[in-house]
């Protein structure tokens, strides 16, 4: 029998930051192999299954400690009188988790206790559920058959925590138990029903938050500086978003609202702004003033009513295989300083500064309007389907998901 999962969408679910911090080290996905071959999925409470469309888990190994915590920062066991493999909030369960080194056809396990790799796999108690879960090879259940548990899509830190501890110096491990980061501060309106934009404002003040998330020193690009966006700041909804098309009109095919990032696909977000949209700063600082790109994602149950929920390839995806957007600047009157190689990444419930650039000058001081653009393309199998707020002058949703230029303050 075989068993495919796939990545669930994840419509209602607010990532949190400061369990994304803790994260670090040796961090993978994990596959049943055996009469099930498929990868194992969690529910947002942290219940451990396979053979379900639920969120694709992802797991993160300290060596030094020998526990495992799941990509929420869930601690993970297998405690009497079931045995069962958990991931819930609390303490440290009595299981001590480990990697073992790869077979013949380069595949790593996961191990407990003293190094063993067989686990079970039970069927759910009803004939119409068709999950199976998963227990240690001390289950008392019957009907089980046997399983292991190999690694997917590790990162590179997991070969080189390996390699430190065969070396049995412990000097070695210390600098490889986490991955380097750099900050990235983002500006994060708290939720709200009451917020609409109309032409490009807000009608009520919305709270703003500061938090900081780290992100891979190695695709990291230059520091921007820090943008405020105050609650009462103007934004600007693309003029038009579609895929590249030499053939068409500016290189682009317009695809109206809908915006595609996948592996397959590419959207270009096209932008229009006019001379009195005056960044806040402008008249203050005597430096040039500064707008920002700015992506919101709001989890699907805030959206407005009859406004589709988005497809996301998910959180654990995007989280252990450090997958996400690339925005490349496509065109621009002014040449604005833009870092094309930095990974962005994007989760429910937040809003994201995706870059900062020199933006619209005094009214007056140049004619027309400034044309921009940026093209989003998918960085390690990441995905995002949805509907853009705010594109057409007889756009359905002006509030919603989508990217944004806005005033720093």
């Amino acid at each position: 029998m075989k068993l495919i999962s796939t990545l669930g969408l994840l419509s209602g679910i607010v990532a949190n930051p400061l369990r994304r911090q803790s994260n670090s080290g040796c961090c993978f996905q994990l596959a049943t192999v055996g009469e099930l071959n498929a990868l194992v999925t969690e529910t947002h409470l942290g219940e451990l299954s396979v053979g379900t469309s639920s969120q694709v888990a992802g797991f993160c190994l300290h060596e030094m400690a020998t526990t495992l915590a799941d990509g929420l920062g869930n601690n993970c066991f297998m405690r009497p009188p079931s045995y069962q493999f958990e991931c819930y909030t609390g303490p440290i369960g009595p299981t001590t988790f480990n990697i073992s080194q790869p077979d013949a056809h380069g595949k790593s396990y996961l191990t407990y206790d003293n190094g063993t790799r067989l686990f079970r796999a039970c069927p759910a108690a009803t004939a119409t559920d068709q999950r199976y879960y998963i227990y240690s090879d001390r289950t008392p259940k019957t009907g089980c058959f046997e399983i292991s548990l190999s690694l997917k899509d590790r990162v590179a830190e997991c070969n080189a925590n390996k390699t430190a501890a065969d070396s049995k110096d412990p000097r070695a491990l210390q600098p490889l138990m986490a991955m380097p980061t750099l900050a990235l501060t983002e500006v994060i309106p708290a939720p709200s029903n009451t917020s609409t934009l109309q032409s490009g404002f807000p009608t009520s003040p919305v709270a703003t938050t500061t938090i900081t998330i780290p992100i891979s020193t190695s695709e990291a690009g230059a520091s921007s500086p820090t943008c405020t966006i105050p609650p009462s700041a103007p934004s600007i909804a693309p003029s038009r978003v579609g895929y590249p098309d030499p053939g068409a009109p500016g290189g682009i095919h317009d695809s109206s609202s809908e915006v595609s990032i996948s592996p397959q696909n590419i959207t270009i977000f096209e932008y229009s702004i006019p001379p009195s949209f005056l960044p806040l700063n402008a008249s203050n600082s005597g430096l040039p003033p500064l707008c920002a790109l700015e992506f919101r994602m709001p989890v699907c149950t805030d959206l407005p009513k009859g406004y589709p929920c988005y497809g996301f390839s998910g959180l654990e995806q995007e989280i252990v295989a450090n997958s996400g957007i690339r925005f490349v600047l496509r065109t621009d009157d002014d040449m604005a300083t833009w870092d094309n190689t930095a990974l962005h990444q994007v989760f429910p419930g937040e809003n994201s500064i995706i870059g900062t650039f020199e933006c619209a000058k005094l009214a007056g001081s140049y004619g027309g309007n400034r044309g921009i653009s940026w093209e989003a393309s998918s960085v390690r199998n990441f995905s995002l389907e949805f509907i853009h707020a705010g594109v057409g002058d007889s756009a359905q949703f002006q509030n919603g998901i989508g990217a944004w230029v806005v005033p720093c303050l």
